[in-house]
C-alpha cells in the first residue's frame, strides 16, 4: 500500500511540475520581442532541465554539479564558438566574471558585459526553479506567482510590441487548473482523504479542466466592448521620455514596425510585425505612399502646414506633362487589422472611387495625405478603387533638366536646420564632385550607401543625444540603421548641395497572394512600412530614389538606365537537390549514441537517472546544433571544388539551406524577387549578385562575370549569416 501511495505522489508531482513549467514558460516567451535575444530555446531547455532535476529530487551533491554544467554549456552555446571542452573560453568566462563583479561592487551597471548579464539571468532561472519546487511541493500554493505572471504579461503587452492575446488565455487555463489541482491535494492531505485504490483523482480533475476550458472558450469567442478609457500609453511614454534625449545611443523602448504619424523623433530599435494592413489587386508592383514631410529638425521630420483642402478629381501633380505615363487601376481592400482613415495610393492619383456614398476626401497641401470623412467624422473605408498614372522616367531628360527650380519648390524643399553639422555637406560634395548634373549627383549619393561600411539593422540602432544630429550620427558614427536612416540621410545630403528633396513614407509592394482575374493580389503588412526620398527635377517633377540597402527602386527608368534594376523576366524555379545530408548526420549521431552501451556493469536506478540526464543533454546538443552542422557540412563539401559546375551546385544548395532556415521561396516568386527578400532578411546585397551570375550561367548559357573563388566569399557570407 505504501508503494502504491508513493506512485501516486510521483504522478501528482509530475503533473504539478509540468503545469508549473508551462506557466513559467510564459515569462520566457516575450524575450525575443523585448530583448535582442534570438535563441530563447536555450533558456527554455535550461529551465526544463532544472525542472526535470527537481522532479527527480536528486541529492544536492548530484543536482548542483549537473545544473552548473548545464549553465556553463548554455553560456558557451550563446556566446562562444568552438568546442565546449576548450579551456580558452572558460578562462575568458572566469576573467569576465571577476571583472564584472568589480563593476557590480562599484555600481557601474552600464559596464556589465552581455556574458555576465546572461550568467546572472541563468542563476535567476535556477533560483526560480527552486522556488517553484517549494511552492508546488511544500506549500501547495501558487496564487501569488500566478498573479505576478498575469501582471508581468499585461505590462509587457501594454508597453512593448509583444502581443499577449493568446498568452493571457494560456496563463488563465494553466493557472486555474494548477490552483484546482493544488486545492484537491491540500484537501487530501488536510482531511486525510484516501482515494480508491490510491489512484490519482482523475474524476475530480476532469470536471475542473472541462469547466475551465469551457469558460475560457466562451470568454474568447464572446463579443468584447470597446475600451472605455483613453489609452494611457502615449501619455506615459511622453512623461517617461522614452527617447532618452540626454543619454544618446540606444533608447530603452523597442517599437513595432508600422505606419505612425509622429516622425519628430527618429531612431531606436524596432521589431517586425506581420499584422496585415490591406490587400490590393494590381497589374504592376510599386510602392504605396501615404504622405511626405518637408521640415527636417535634426532629430526627425515635421510638416510646415497641416491645412487640408477638398480634393476634386485627382491629387496634386507629381510629374510634368513631358513625363510618359500610363493610366492604371488598383483595388485596395483594408483588412481591418489596422484602422487608417486615409487613402493609401501609388502616387499621382486621378480618381478615388469609395465603396460607399457621401465620402469626403481631403488632401493636405504639403504632405499629400488624403483623409476620408463622412458627415465631418473620420471613417475607415472597407474598399476603394484607384485610377492613377504610372510614370516612366527618361534618364536623358533627367540629366538635361538643369537646376533652375521654381521658388515654391526651392523655398520649401531646401530647408535645413542651422545646427546641421558642416561635414554632412562636405561629404555630399565629395561624393558628387565628379558629376555634372543633378540626376547623376542624386544617383551618386544613392549608390554611396551600397558600400562604405553601411549595414541594414533594425535592433542595434542608436538614438541621437540632445546635442547630436540624426543624420550626422548615422553617416559618421554608427553606419547602422533602417529605411528612416537611409532615406533621411539622402534627403538631407541632396538639400545640402542645392537639390530640392523631400521625405516620403508609406509601404513597399507587399507579397503576392493569388491571381485576381486580370490582376494579381498582393498583401501589405506592417512589416512593409517604408520610407524613401524624392528629388525634384525641373520639367520632370518628383522622382523617387531608394538608398536603403537590400531594397529595390520600383520606379521605371528608360534609355541609359542600368539593366540590373530593369529586368523583370520571370525565371523558372530551380529544382532542389535530391541529396539529403541530414540523413547522414542522423545516422552518424545514432552510431555515436549507440556506442555508449558496450559497458557491462550492474544497473541501478542512479544509472537510469544518469542516462536520462545524458540523453536530455544529448538531445539538447543535437537540437541546438542541427542547423549549424548542416551549414558546416555544405561549406566543407564545396570547399575544394573548382569544377565548372561548382557555382551552380553551390547556388542550389544555398537555396536549400535558406528554405531549411525559414526563408522560403514563394511559388510565384522569381529568383530576382526571392533574392531581394533574402537580402532584406539577412541585411546584405550578396544574394542579388549571386542570383545575377547564376542566371547568366544557367539560363542564358553565358559565362559568369566573376570566378567561383570570388563568388565563394559572397556565398559563404550568406551561409554564415543564417541563424542556427
Amino acid at each position: 500500500m505504501q508503494q502504491v501511495n508513493r506512485n501516486m505522489d510521483w504522478a501528482n508531482s509530475l503533473l504539478l511540475y509540468a503545469l508549473g513549467f508551462l506557466l513559467f514558460w510564459e515569462w520566457l516567451r516575450p524575450l525575443t520581442v523585448i530583448t535582442d535575444t534570438n535563441q530563447t530555446e536555450i533558456f527554455i531547455l535550461f529551465t526544463a532541465f532544472l525542472f526535470l532535476l527537481s522532479y527527480f529530487q536528486m541529492p544536492v551533491w548530484i543536482s548542483i554539479p549537473l545544473k552548473a554544467v548545464a549553465l556553463l554549456y548554455s553560456i558557451h552555446a550563446l556566446f562562444f564558438p568552438g568546442s565546449f571542452f576548450d579551456r580558452e573560453w572558460l578562462d575568458y568566462l572566469i576573467s569576465d566574471f571577476i571583472r564584472n563583479t568589480g563593476f557590480v561592487f562599484d555600481a557601474n551597471w552600464n559596464s556589465l558585459s552581455s556574458v555576465y548579464r546572461t550568467l546572472l539571468f541563468f542563476i535567476l532561472l535556477w533560483l526560480i526553479s527552486y522556488l517553484m519546487q517549494y511552492w508546488l511541493i511544500q506549500t501547495r500554493r501558487i496564487f501569488l506567482f500566478l498573479l505576478v505572471t498575469i501582471v508581468y504579461i499585461t505590462v509587457i503587452d501594454t508597453f512593448t510590441a509583444y502581443s499577449a492575446e493568446t498568452a493571457i488565455i494560456r496563463i488563465v487555463v494553466i493557472g486555474f487548473v494548477l490552483l484546482g489541482l493544488l486545492q484537491i491535494l491540500r484537501i487530501q492531505e488536510q482531511e486525510g482523504v484516501i482515494f480508491d485504490n490510491a489512484r490519482f483523482p482523475i474524476h475530480w480533475l476532469v470536471p475542473l479542466v472541462l469547466v475551465i476550458g469551457f469558460s475560457s472558450m466562451i470568454g474568447y469567442v464572446a463579443p468584447k466592448a470597446d475600451p472605455q478609457w483613453p489609452d494611457p500609453v502615449p501619455f506615459i511614454k511622453k512623461t517617461a521620455n522614452v527617447y532618452e534625449e540626454d543619454s544618446g545611443r540606444k533608447g530603452n523602448f523597442v517599437s513595432k514596425i508600422g505606419y505612425g504619424e509622429d516622425d519628430s523623433r527618429l531612431g531606436g530599435p524596432f521589431i517586425m510585425d506581420e499584422t496585415p494592413v490591406f490587400q490590393a489587386d494590381i497589374d504592376d508592383i510599386h510602392y504605396w505612399r501615404v504622405e511626405t514631410k518637408d521640415i527636417y529638425t535634426g532629430k526627425g521630420w515635421e510638416t510646415s502646414d497641416n491645412t487640408s483642402i477638398y480634393m476634386e478629381g485627382g491629387t496634386q501633380r507629381l510629374y510634368d506633362g513631358s513625363v510618359e505615363t500610363e493610366e492604371k487601376q488598383a483595388k485596395v481592400m483594408p483588412t481591418g487589422e489596422e484602422k487608417y482613415p486615409f487613402i493609401i495610393h501609388p502616387g499621382q492619383t486621378n480618381e478615388v472611387i469609395p465603396d460607399r456614398e457621401n465620402v469626403e476626401l481631403n488632401e493636405n497641401k504639403v504632405t499629400g495625405k488624403i483623409t476620408t470623412k463622412s458627415l465631418g467624422e473620420e471613417i475607415v473605408l472597407d474598399e476603394y478603387t484607384l485610377k492613377y498614372d504610372s510614370p516612366t522616367f527618361s534618364e536623358k531628360e533627367l540629366r538635361e533638366s538643369g537646376q533652375e527650380y521654381p521658388d515654391t519648390v526651392s523655398g520649401q524643399y531646401l530647408q535645413l536646420p542651422d545646427s546641421l553639422p558642416g561635414r554632412i555637406k562636405d561629404l555630399a560634395e565629395e561624393i558628387t564632385s565628379e558629376e555634372t548634373n543633378a540626376y547623376d549627383k542624386a544617383r551618386a549619393i544613392e549608390n554611396y550607401f551600397i558600400g562604405n561600411g553601411y549595414v541594414y539593422e533594425t535592433k542595434d540602432v542608436a538614438v541621437p543625444a540632445k546635442d547630436e544630429d540624426y543624420v550626422d550620427q548615422f553617416l559618421f558614427e554608427t553606419k547602422m540603421g533602417y529605411c528612416d536612416n537611409y532615406s533621411t540621410s539622402m534627403t538631407v545630403m541632396l538639400r545640402s548641395i542645392g537639390i530640392p528633396a523631400r521625405w516620403v513614407k508609406g509601404f513597399t509592394e507587399g507579397e503576392f497572394v493569388e491571381p485576381a482575374g486580370e490582376f494579381r493580389r498582393y498583401e501589405i503588412k506592417n512589416s512593409n512600412a517604408h520610407s524613401w526620398p524624392e528629388a525634384y527635377f525641373p520639367g520632370v517633377g518628383w522622382v523617387p530614389f531608394e538608398p536603403t540597402r537590400s531594397f529595390t527602386n520600383r520606379a521605371d527608368f528608360v534609355r541609359d538606365y542600368n539593366m540590373e534594376n530593369n529586368t523583370d523576366t520571370e525565371m523558372p524555379t530551380p529544382e532542389k537537390p535530391e541529396e539529403k545530408p541530414e540523413e547522414d548526420l542522423q545516422a552518424n549521431s545514432e552510431n555515436d549514441s549507440s556506442s555508449g552501451f558496450s559497458f557491462s556493469f550492474t544497473w541501478t536506478k542512479w544509472h537510469t537517472l544518469a542516462l536520462v540526464a545524458l540523453l536530455v543533454v544529448l538531445v539538447y546538443i543535437l537540437f541546438k546544433n542541427y542547423k549549424k552542422l548542416l551549414k558546416r557540412f555544405v561549406l566543407f563539401r564545396f570547399n575544394r571544388r573548382k569544377d565548372s559546375d561548382a557555382f551552380s551546385d553551390a547556388y542550389l544548395r544555398l537555396l536549400w539551406l535558406l528554405d531549411k532556415h525559414g526563408i522560403k521561396k514563394g511559388q510565384d516568386q522569381t529568383l530576382r524577387e526571392y533574392a531581394v527578400e533574402v537580402d532584406r532578411a539577412l541585411g546584405t546585397s550578396d544574394m542579388k549578385t549571386l542570383t545575377k551570375n547564376y542566371e547568366r550561367t544557367y539560363y542564358r548559357n553565358e559565362p559568369s562575370s566573376s570566378s567561383w573563388n570570388d563568388l565563394r566569399k559572397l556565398w559563404e557570407n550568406l551561409i554564415s549569416k543564417l541563424q542556427s
